[in-house]
């Protein structure tokens, strides 16, 4: 009989299954924390969060004598918070007469729009923050790149910090747009990798430039603040995620995601702090209003000009000035271009309540929960179908944005 095809469980899975191919992103970020949530450690389940170390470097002494004869550096590891805080769900309204529809036809008349969506919104949301956390760009606001000389940008400053090289481990997330403009001119760069085909991934392009392309109709638009010209740095040598601006009036504004150079300040080896030819460029981490003539801007990375953890040449001068990607108010669409390890995210199952009918269902990318409450007054059943998910940016540098 049909209706003994539609169990909770035959639900879920479709729809796990459904979003893994919609969500190429999922499959190329770290997911090594998911399997810390949920798990109890000396008998206590741990919380909504895990904090993920990342290592200190170190320095390196010439000779035989230990730290040079003086007191090595101790060693502070940083530290970045996963935290389970999206949940996101479909509600969907079924008859009795519905409910014993075909699996063919449910999903084609409800679960495959609903699918669509919930991916559609997961991925553009998960690129959201991963390129609101990145702060290296290339390519020019407001044009659209059309060779693969971009691209090769993207790769050499995510080298030059350090991102692994490797043919599993960076991606490029795209939009159609740039896509047919990079496949109509340099085609034959474009070379199928097996592995990567067999996981029928949906928008998977090609291999080209060392980036394993997917294209998607979810790539974000970041908007500028009103203000981008006039803005210098209030107070020289200042160091660590925050800047003090000048140069402002009250109201001005400045959004999260947003991309700035400082004159004089250039990018570094990680190690060694040898000076590179190429500026140093910063995101704003947070939206900001000014309600003076001076407004402290959250940034990433830190300012810090000691090596082994240098990011910078120089601290900052006084009345230097900050050079803003893009036009004041104006919105640029961003491709991505990270290796796996720049970003983690983690899908936790969530439980089904009680007095509820479902099944939670877990893929290799996606936990999917499927619940059901009915309302016997109008012979009709209400399901849920829910994904929770965290997301954090560990190494944000080891990803570059082109605009277009």
């Amino acid at each position: 009989m049909a209706n003994t095809i539609l169990t909770h469980k035959m639900i879920a899975r479709e729809a796990a299954a459904m979003l893994e191919e919609q969500v190429p992103f999922l499959s190329r970020v770290n997911r090594a924390r998911e399997d810390d949530f949920g798990k109890p450690v000396n008998g206590i389940n741990k919380g909504d969060y895990v904090d993920i170390r990342i290592p200190a470097n170190h320095s390196v002494y010439d000779g035989s004598v230990f730290a040079g004869g003086g007191s090595p550096e101790d060693k502070t590891e940083t530290s970045v918070r996963l935290q389970i805080s999206t949940q996101k769900h479909i509600p969907l309204r079924f008859t009795a007469v519905e409910k014993v529809l075909s699996l063919s036809d449910f999903k084609t008349r409800f679960l495959q729009p609903a699918m669509e969506k919930m991916g559609a919104v997961v991925h553009a949301d998960l690129l959201r923050r991963a390129v609101q956390s990145t702060p290296n760009l290339v390519g020019t606001p407001g044009l659209m790149p059309s060779t693969m000389k971009v691209w090769g940008q993207a790769g050499a400053i995510m080298s030059s910090g350090l991102a692994p090289d490797g043919t599993a481990g960076r991606s490029a997330i795209t939009s159609h747009d740039i896509q047919t403009e990079m496949v109509d001119t340099s085609k034959a760069l474009f070379n199928p990798d097996g592995d990567i085909s067999k996981q029928y991934r949906e928008g998977y392009v090609g291999r080209a430039a060392g980036f394993n392309f997917f294209d998607t109709a979810s790539c974000p638009t970041i908007t500028n603040g009103n203000k981008v010209a006039g803005v210098t740095v209030s107070g020289a040598s200042q160091s660590g995620s925050s800047l003090l601006v000048g140069g402002l009036a009250s109201g001005d504004t400045f959004k999260k995601g947003q991309v700035f150079s400082i004159a004089g300040v250039y990018s570094v080896h990680p190690l060694t702090g040898d000076v590179y030819p190429t500026i140093r460029q910063f995101v704003i981490t947070a939206d900001v209003t000014a309600t003076g003539a001076t407004a402290t801007l959250p940034i990433y990375p830190a300012i810090n000009a000691t090596a082994p953890n240098a990011t910078v040449n120089a601290l900052p001068a006084a009345a230097a000035a900050l050079t803003f990607a893009g036009a004041a108010s104006t919105g640029y669409r961003q491709n991505l271009a990270y290796h796996r390890d720049a970003f983690t995210l983690a899908f936790v199952p969530l439980p089904v309540l009680a007095s509820c009918d479902g099944y939670t269902f877990k893929t290799n990318d996606f936990s999917v929960r499927v619940m059901t409450f009915g309302d016997g007054v109008n012979d009709l059943e209400n399901t849920r179908i829910d994904v929770l998910y965290g997301f954090a940016s560990v190494r944000g540098v080891h990803a570059c944005r082109v605009t277009e």
